[in-house]
């Protein structure tokens, strides 16, 4: 398997074990959103608790330039260690919501 479908089946796997995740409230649902061809995956929460609307993003991955980007991450799960638990180098790690200055001062990937 070559490194780019290494990523995604990755990508995926993570999502996927955090879409189980069920709100103890309303009536939302979690969807997974996998985009293989222009590689971009998020979960999101959808629906309603009591008279207000839910939408928000979860969890977004894009995998750009053979690196995977944090680009969203709103629970308190550090995505970027099981991705490096998983074997993806730091280098090929970019947290996509920090700042492209602040990048450059983590132990991770910039672009």
């Amino acid at each position: 398997m070559d490194k780019l479908d290494l990523y995604r089946e990755k990508v995926k796997t993570i999502l996927t074990e955090y879409a189980e995740h069920k709100y103890s409230y309303g009536n939302i649902d979690v969807e997974k959103i996998f985009d293989k061809e222009r590689d971009h995956y998020q979960i999101l929460s959808i629906g309603w608790n009591n008279q207000k609307r839910i939408y928000n993003p979860i969890m977004h991955l894009d995998i750009k330039n053979e690196k995977i980007w944090i680009q969203e991450n709103i629970t308190e799960v550090d995505v970027a260690k099981e991705l490096i638990e998983m074997g993806v180098p730091k280098s090929d790690v970019v947290i996509g919501f920090h700042p492209p200055e602040a990048r450059q001062l983590t132990e991770f990937g910039v672009e």
